[in-house]
């Protein structure tokens, strides 16, 4: 298990240290840092961390995601823990090197209205819905090309912070959000946001997806592997 450990820290530091180092590092040489440029570079890393280890690990890479598989049945429970220690220091760790490298810690998450808990909590839960359908829907079927998960879920997260970004930055991740708050002023005080919503788009899009299966069959876990083995 260690091995899937090392490469849910190594994936989750990949794609939290991309945002967060890019807009780090924006001041040098007028580096583009938009809203655009954010979406890309994120949902590339992320297409990236998956073909790299998503073999080992199942890519997971996000605590909500692991949260929301092992409620549709696709992930040990007993496994949850240590994926999401492995994932939290992971996406730590990346924001402590952007610090060491840049000056700084860049790409927090603050909503733009920290009153509008509504819009807040429902921009984050709706785009982590649909994230982790799409993640659930590629990750645990096996007719799915093994090229289809990383296009598939990398598309998800760009479209995902171009529609969710001015209003919550678009986190869908706990981790992506934890590693830097803890170097950027003000931005822990709204953590629990980027926990509590994505959480329960995770959980519910699992179980959403889960209900509407059509060939059981064909499902498998994340990894399915571990899940034989536990099983």
């Amino acid at each position: 298990m260690i091995r899937r450990y090392i490469a849910e820290f190594i994936g989750t530091f990949g794609i939290v240290f991309a945002p967060v180092a890019l807009s780090a590092s924006s001041s040098f040489h007028s580096t583009d840092a938009s809203l655009f440029a954010v979406a890309v570079v994120s949902g590339l890393a992320v297409l990236a961390m998956i073909f790299a280890l998503g073999p080992v690990s199942a890519a997971h890479f996000n605590p909500a995601v692991t949260l929301g598989f092992a409620v549709a049945k696709r992930f040990p429970w007993k496994f949850v823990l240590p994926y999401w220690i492995s994932q939290l220091l992971g996406g730590v760790t990346a924001a402590t090197f952007s610090l060491v490298l840049f000056g700084k810690a860049g790409g927090a998450h603050i909503p733009a209205d920290s009153t509008a808990l509504l819009r807040n909590v429902g921009t984050e839960s709706i785009l982590t819905f649909f994230l982790m359908l799409v993640i659930i829907a590629v990750a645990t079927d096996k007719r799915v090309s093994s090229t289809t998960p990383a296009v598939a879920i990398g598309m998800t997260v760009v479209f995902a912070i171009l529609v969710g970004g001015p209003v919550t930055g678009a986190s869908m991740n706990p981790a992506r959000s934890l590693g830097p708050a803890f170097f950027v002023p003000g931005a822990l005080a709204h953590i629990w946001l980027y926990v509590v919503a994505p959480c329960l788009g995770a959980v519910s899009a699992a179980l959403v997806y889960e209900a509407i299966r059509l060939a059981p069959s064909a499902s498998k876990g994340a990894p399915n592997e571990l899940l034989e083995a536990v099983d």
